[in-house]
């Protein structure tokens, strides 16, 4: 018998079963407008700004994986289960899942779906999509560590059977940006070229045109399964890299809605009379550390690192308040644990800073800190009043602005560094998984092989990946988050918004952000021109 059971908002699930509710419900909310009492109006078009076109391997979500694919294949495709902006899991293509041991997972599918091209949709969907995954070259496998066989037991129910207790698949299905379900007959039927230029899916919108470095064109899906939605019949997407450009394209009413990565542009629209959505920090700004030779081999450097910086300063100055003060898993995951004073080495401390340094032998230490010098140009401030700060405690921070084809090889191919190097990364699916980069054995930043300081560490992450218990993994994750802050084993500044979306309330309502940046909720918008 299946028990109703809420999830904590740390967004674990811990429970052998879950029912979810069996109709999805609109989470965007009307805003009053010109439109009659701010109801919904369907049809129209309505236009949204972006940076850049999707790049290697397009809109295919086998392959594609960047923020710039993600943000068309977020409107195209489905999972299986989804998270509200609580962190709590709830239906997607499934209505509800059932584990009768620790290795069995059982999903009852929508019997309502189609694809956009009209095709049903069923169990055998599942079964193909998750096949194609493990069979593609993709890093999404990772999620799927132990996955022995997914098995269609009727139209409507697929059973998972895995080898090995696995405590990241659930978050893994519930992430909007991970295991998008693609249909045996459209997208297999699809060549290569056709599957990263064109959309497959069960989503409300589909990529139906796209102008090589002009725009990108989504069209409504009129066999998608909510009723009544989507409201709009296209979103248009111009491809405009320059913000300020962007910025006025809002002004000038040749937008309804864009996104900016530079908080100061966000608050000129702001200042100009334009909404800015609810930003979610859940961009860590991980500055990765080498301790292979250098001063950082030392804990206690790493430590007067650390106790050198004033963070909230960084937030308030460098970024002009767009940030939070965050540990591994960033401040706007619901699975952080969170920055509080017992947090080790987080507590500004330049006496403390220097006695360390002292005990370790090397009073002033010259540490190499390498960014991207052509990318995120908004954040190149934080590293600047690292800078600064450091030298109060003797320590000089030698900062390398590096373009970013150089660095590339450091997160692409494990290519070694020296000293530090930051390297921004996104939402995960599994808070584990912000800890893998640099601890696991496969982390292409794991430069800890070898070394004792990281070894409790790595043991934590292991426990925290095999279990699923919710209360058990977050006690798990905690303590990991501890130990990695404690043998400053990576450091981390702060979290940021991944995108600041702006819109005009005039024209772009019934809308609201989502804190996983999957801008789901386009569904629930509609235009008035």
């Amino acid at each position: 018998m299946k028990r109703h059971l809420r999830l904590p908002m740390l967004g674990i699930v811990a429970a052998l079963t879950l029912v979810l509710a069996a109709c999805g419900s609109s989470s965007g909310t009307a805003e009053d407008g010109p439109g009659e009492g701010g109801e919904p109006i369907a049809g129209g078009t309505a236009t949204y700004a972006i940076d850049i076109q999707p790049l290697g391997g397009g809109v295919d979500p086998m392959v594609a994986t960047a923020l710039a694919a993600q943000t068309i294949m977020d409107q195209a495709y489905e999972t299986l289960l989804t998270r509200d902006a609580s962190g709590e899991i709830r239906p997607g293509l499934a209505l509800e899942y059932d584990q009768p041991d620790e290795l069995t997972y059982v999903f009852t599918l929508r019997d309502d779906v189609k694809f956009a091209d009209g095709s049903e949709f069923t169990a055998d969907d599942v079964v193909y999509s998750f096949e194609t995954y493990q069979a593609a070259t993709t890093s999404k496998k990772t999620y799927l560590l132990g996955l022995s066989s997914v098995t269609a037991n009727d139209e409507h129910t697929v059973t998972f059977a895995f080898s090995q207790p696995n405590g990241t698949f659930l978050n893994a299905v519930a992430h909007r940006e991970t295991f998008m379900i693609v249909g045996r007959e459209g997208y297999g039927g699809a060549t290569e070229e056709e599957r990263q230029t064109r959309t497959f899916g069960t989503g409300p919108f589909q990529l139906t045109a796209w102008e090589d470095g002009v725009s990108m064109t989504l069209s409504k899906n009129d066999h998608y399964w909510e009723e009544g939605k989507p409201y709009l019949d296209a979103i248009e997407m111009p491809i405009i890299a320059d913000e300020a450009t962007r910025l006025a394209a809002l002004q000038q009413g040749t937008a309804d809605a864009a996104w900016f990565g530079d908080g100061s542009i966000a608050d000129q629209a702001v200042s100009a009379g334009f909404t800015l959505g609810d930003p979610a920090f859940t961009q860590t700004l991980p500055i990765f550390i080498n301790p292979e030779s250098g001063p950082l081999s030392d804990v206690r450097v790493r430590q007067a690192v650390s106790l050198a910086l004033d963070r909230q300063a960084l937030v308030d100055v460098a970024m002009l308040g767009h940030g939070e003060v965050s540990l591994v898993v960033p401040a706007g995951d619901p699975a952080t644990p969170g920055v509080d004073e017992d947090t080790p080495n987080h507590t500004r401390d330049v006496d403390a800073a220097k006695e360390l340094l002292d005990e370790a032998g090397q009073p002033n230490p010259t540490i190499v800190l390498s960014y991207f010098s052509d990318a995120v140009q908004s954040q190149h401030p934080i590293y600047e009043q690292m800078q600064q700060q450091l030298a109060e405690a003797g320590i000089t921070l030698d900062l390398k602005a590096t373009p970013a084809s150089e660095l590339s090889p450091i997160f692409t191919a494990g290519e070694t560094f020296t000293d530090l190097v930051s390297l921004p990364w996104s939402y995960r699916a599994d808070p584990t998984f912000y800890f893998d980069p640099f601890l696991s054995d496969a982390g292409a930043m794991n430069h800890w092989d070898g070394n004792a300081d990281a070894d409790a560490a790595k043991a934590l992450l292991a426990e925290a990946k095999a279990t699923s218990d919710a209360e058990e993994k977050a006690d798990l994750i905690e303590q990991l988050t501890t130990e990695v802050a404690d043998q400053m084993l990576i450091l981390i500044p702060m979290a940021v918004p991944q995108k600041f979306e702006i819109w005009n309330p005039d024209t772009f309502q019934g809308y609201t952000t989502d804190p996983y940046g999957s801008r789901y909720n386009l569904k629930d918008a509609w235009v008035i021109h």
